[in-house]
């Protein structure tokens, strides 16, 4: 890996590049007296193509310090940004699965380190970084970068607290995730030694600092995965500078963390230190010796805790026994003799049947009597009713034929008076006074001599037949 910072040290490599045995450079100036000899120009593409592989064969990994001077992301997801410092720029992209990574958003101004490979883009001859990871410089900016990535998956819901699973009250295997050599190991065991010694400890050993910690710390979490014989895990690590544990902050460690299948505790620092990691992990304790202590209880407790249910088991035992015997002692001295209490009971149904006997003879002689009773009654009322029906319907069929006769009268009337009506107001009558209906041939009415015309045929009509006219004149009809 090669790390550039400045321009002078590209320049000086670029010099080193073109020292090498691959490539040959001509010059104009040769020896006059060399005879000359035909050149053989290159393509453009053959040359940017030589010249792409010489930067990528001498720069295939280099770390770039600088600063970012423009950012954008296309639509795409790509991202193409310039990496400058105080006299020199560089123009960068950097795909969209590399981007994906970032722990942080880009912006002009950010001093980043930027890791990738220098070569050429083609199309335009134009020597270009491609960029595959970029890390911020600065407390400042890591600290961006951490709410950055805080952001993200607090949205994805990663911290959420209906996540969160409680704790086994009592586990048999406590799995652990630290440094083998450090002292958070020392004081887990220690912890779970003096509180349950019965208790079995699983160390998936991992580096918990450094550039490598995050791989670790993620494959140390699938071999206890792996396991499967655990019922918690504890992971973190002693205290320390904020850069010592980012490895707690790592994306990757925090999903491990998050999707892990058992309850996790993470005691990473101090009381004062606070990760992503605490915020994904089921429970979190200030220390590795708080976390031990918050997994497992004091077995001296629980013996004394047991000591005391068993105490109050066997009183509430006896005063149960106690109890049931009073009232068996009770109810036995209520208790009468069996064969007793059968004699009675049967003396008892004997009184009942024949009382019931007795009340089904009386109640039979008087449903008896009030049937011969009704019996009378109904023949008597019946006979009154039907000679009152009689002359009601006699009565009735009088009226009927009565109003029948009136409301013929009353018909033969109104009859009699509506045709003399209508035979007042007959055209007929009309005629019969000795007037006569004028029509034309096509059978409408005359009814004033300016509707007719000389020489018109037109139709007479009389009370007793019609006859047939020509108009020879006609009048204004004013006489």
């Amino acid at each position: 890996m090669i790390a550039v910072r400045e321009s002078g040290r590209f320049s000086r490599a670029l010099r080193q590049v073109s020292r090498d045995d691959s490539l040959s450079f001509e010059f104009d100036g040769r020896d006059e007296q060399e005879p000359p000899r035909e050149e053989v120009p290159l393509g453009v593409s053959e040359l940017v193509g030589l010249i792409s592989d010489t930067l990528e064969g001498a720069f295939s990994q280099v770390l770039v310090l600088g600063e970012l001077s423009s950012f954008k992301q296309a639509p795409s997801g790509h991202c193409y940004f310039t990496l400058s410092d105080d006299s020199a720029s560089i123009d960068c992209a950097m795909w969209r699965n590399d981007a994906r990574r970032l722990a942080f958003k880009p912006k002009a101004g950010d001093e980043v380190v930027c890791k990738g490979r220098v070569s050429v883009y083609a199309n335009q001859g134009r020597m270009q970084l491609y960029a595959v990871a970029l890390k911020p410089v600065g407390a400042g900016a890591a600290q961006r970068a951490l709410e950055e990535l805080k952001r993200r998956l607090t949205a994805e819901g990663l911290f959420d607290a209906d996540r969160k699973r409680d704790l086994p009250y009592l586990p048999r295997t406590i799995g652990v995730v630290t440094s083998r050599t450090g002292a958070a190991v020392h004081d887990i065991l220690t912890t779970v030694r003096r509180r349950f010694s019965r208790c079995h400890v699983v160390l998936s050993p991992a580096v918990v600092q450094g550039a490598d910690a995050p791989r670790e710390i993620v494959r140390a979490l699938s071999l206890l995965q792996t396991f499967g014989g655990c019922d918690v895990v504890i992971i973190g690590r002693g205290g320390g500078a904020v850069e010592d544990l980012a490895a707690f902050n790592d994306e990757s460690v925090v999903r491990a963390v998050a999707a892990f299948p058992v309850p996790i505790v993470s005691a990473v620092g101090h009381e004062v230190d606070y990760s992503l990691c605490d915020l994904a992990a089921d429970h979190r304790a200030a220390t590795p010796t708080a976390a031990a202590e918050s997994v497992v209880p004091v077995l001296a407790d629980l013996v004394e805790e047991l000591g005391a249910l068993d105490l109050r088991l066997r009183s509430s035992a006896v005063r149960y026994v106690e109890n049931m015997r009073h009232r068996i002692d009770s109810r036995a001295g209520r208790l009468k003799d069996p064969a007793k209490s059968v004699a009675e009971s049967r003396q008892r149904v004997d009184e009942l049947a024949m009382r019931l006997e007795r009340g089904l003879v009386a109640r039979h002689r008087l449903a008896t009597r009030r049937l011969a009773d009704a019996s009378g009654r109904l023949h008597q009322l019946g006979s009154e009713y039907v000679e009152n029906l009689g002359a009601s319907l006699e009565a009735l069929d009088k009226r009927m034929h009565h109003a029948l006769e009136q409301k013929r009268r009353n018909a033969v009337t109104s009859f009699a008076e509506l045709r003399s009506k209508l035979d007042a107001l007959s055209p007929l009558a009309v005629l019969d006074r000795g007037y006569s209906l004028t029509t034309k041939s096509d059978g409408r009415m005359v009814r004033s001599a300016n509707e007719l015309e000389n020489d018109e045929t037109v139709e007479l009509r009389f009370r007793q037949g019609g006859a047939t006219a020509r108009i020879i004149s006609t009048g204004n009809g004013d006489t």
